[in-house]
């Protein structure tokens, strides 16, 4: 169970990955924040800085990596199963949207990785899996 300020961090970060409005914290100026992305390229969970455009505060709005317990099967089918109904994915752990990255693949099978920038908890896969098959 996650306190109301970390329910609110987790809010505001979701709004900085998803490229959404973001308005300043500090009480009584509620100003417009420009978001900048301090993510390393092979960053796992994503970092961001955000400077309000009336009153210069400057905040870091990032993630808490976790990695465990890692996702299980049953997620991750659920989770391409939800991708593949145009829908937005959540991560079970902590309600963040994934991101699904297509993968080269030489064989012309479907690869896809998928990544949540909040913990860090990341996976490759095939589509269909192997159990869909039979």
């Amino acid at each position: 169970m996650r306190s109301e300020q970390e329910r609110e961090a987790h809010r505001r970060f979701v709004q900085a990955l998803q490229h959404e409005h973001v308005t300043c914290a500090k009480p009584g100026c509620g100003g417009p924040m420009q978001v900048t992305d301090h993510t390393p390229h092979n960053g796992k969970v994503k970092k961001y800085e955000a400077e309000c455009e009336q009153c210069h505060a400057v905040e870091q709005i990032t993630g808490k990596e976790e990695h465990a317990p890692p996702w299980d099967i049953a997620s991750i089918t659920m989770m391409a199963e939800i991708h593949l109904l145009h829908d937005q994915p959540t991560c079970p752990y902590d309600d963040t949207p994934i991101t699904f990255i297509s993968l080269p693949n030489p064989r012309r099978k479907a690869r896809y990785r998928l990544l949540c920038y909040y913990c860090g908890r990341h996976t490759e896969m095939n589509w269909p899996p192997p159990e869909a098959k039979r």
